[in-house]
């Protein structure tokens, strides 16, 4: 049966369009975007964002010169980290009753996975969030969507996938589609600049395990032209991603971990992922722990799991981003950084009664995933048992 669900998500997604999508970086490059909406006539705005990012005026400059245009702009903070169905639908409410004809998402992943499922269900009226994560009915394209990430890590920016957290069932689900990929990708070293040291932190290193998990995956030799990038990507991350943490002002790091994360993003939109993420996104829905963090936890635990099934693949990517030499030298090196960075071993507080509600939920999110070692539920569970710190 398994087998099955993988050849149609393979499937799926080699019928999947990839449109080039128009990268641009720099300073101030958000304010560019006025000129698109001033040339695609749009007189009505949706812009989603974080409470941090409007707060601290981060888009007064290009709210001021939309409206000096004539065009009616609608801003929408009220996204939470790990955003709930609940925010989607109250933005879908908001678009509709100011009649906003596109969408603008400036924030992190929270805020970038969020938007899309707006533009989506915007365009798509009729197909309720729950239907979407069915991925049964075929959608409509979304209404026009300009991503602007402010943080680098999710590559929500590029991928096929909006995880929101069913909040009846506080369980995180997933829209998959190729409908709701934006317009245009701006990178601002002004905005990326304003991130916090932990959320960088986090960011980078799920972004290091888009690339990872995606270049070791089962999949990667359907989509082989995806994972080329892998060994910039993880290269980058590791050169970059201490400077932006010890000096948010390095605009040369800022925009290199932003390019990092985009192109790690394009590694695993098709590719996906594995256990490392289906653990993480248990240690969030269940527990509140930052995604990010969750991954870098988890990730080199999981990496040693899989020796030696994944050795000689590992070893290629260690040896093309010049990282280490083997497969065992580079989770070291991985284990190395991290703990640079800041990073501890594991987390309190994980209760063991919460084990079968997780581990059923890892082996249904792994279903789709080509993850080079399959675990059974004893497995999963000694995964959590490692990364529990005893009080």
């Amino acid at each position: 049966m398994q087998r099955l669900v993988q050849l149609v998500a393979r499937i799926s997604f080699k019928l999947r369009k990839t449109p080039e999508i128009p990268v641009v970086s720099g300073k101030n490059t958000i304010e560019g975007l006025c000129g698109d909406i001033v040339q695609k006539k749009i007189k009505s705005v949706f812009i989603a964002s974080g409470k941090t990012i409007r707060k601290r005026g981060m888009l007064d400059k290009l709210i001021e010169k939309m409206e000096s245009e004539n065009i009616n702009v609608v801003v929408f903070s009220d996204i939470v980290s790990d955003p709930t169905s609940e925010n989607v639908e109250n933005g879908v409410k908001l678009f509709n009753e100011n009649k906003c004809e596109c969408v603008i998402a400036a924030g992190g992943g929270s805020v970038l996975d969020c938007a899309k499922v707006i533009a989506l269900r915007a365009a798509n009226p009729h197909i309720s969030l729950n239907l979407m994560y069915m991925h049964v009915i075929p959608c409509r394209k979304a209404v026009p969507l300009y991503a602007v990430p402010t943080t680098s890590g999710t590559g929500s920016e590029v991928t096929y996938f909006s995880v929101v957290t069913n909040t009846e069932k506080n369980k995180k689900k997933i829209v998959i589609s190729d409908k709701f990929l934006p317009e245009k990708i701006i990178f601002d070293y002004e905005l990326l600049r304003q991130v916090p040291e932990k959320p960088t932190i986090y960011s980078g290193l799920d972004a290091l395990t888009h690339s990872i998990e995606s270049f070791i995956s089962t999949n990667s030799r359907f989509f082989a032209d995806d994972i080329t990038s892998a060994p910039e990507v993880c290269r980058d991350i590791f050169r970059y991603l201490p400077l932006a943490a010890r000096d948010p002002d390095n605009e040369e790091a800022r925009l290199k971990m932003s390019y990092a994360a985009y192109l790690a993003g394009l590694n695993f939109r098709k590719v996906c992922v594995g256990y490392v993420h289906a653990l993480a996104h248990r240690l969030g829905e269940m527990y509140g722990i930052p995604h990010g963090l969750a991954c870098a936890v988890t990730l080199p635990v999981v990496l040693k799991e899989y020796l030696p099934k994944v050795s000689e693949r590992l070893c290629d990517l260690a040896v093309k981003s010049g990282i280490a030499r083997s497969a065992e030298e580079f989770i070291d090196k991985i284990i190395e950084l991290e703990l640079n960075l800041g990073i501890t071993a594991g987390f309190r507080g994980i209760d063991k009664k919460d084990y079968p509600v997780m581990v059923k939920r890892v082996q249904f999110e792994v279903m789709t995933q080509g993850c080079p070692v399959r675990f059974d539920s004893k497995k999963i569970e000694n995964i959590f048992d490692e990364i529990t710190i005893s009080d």
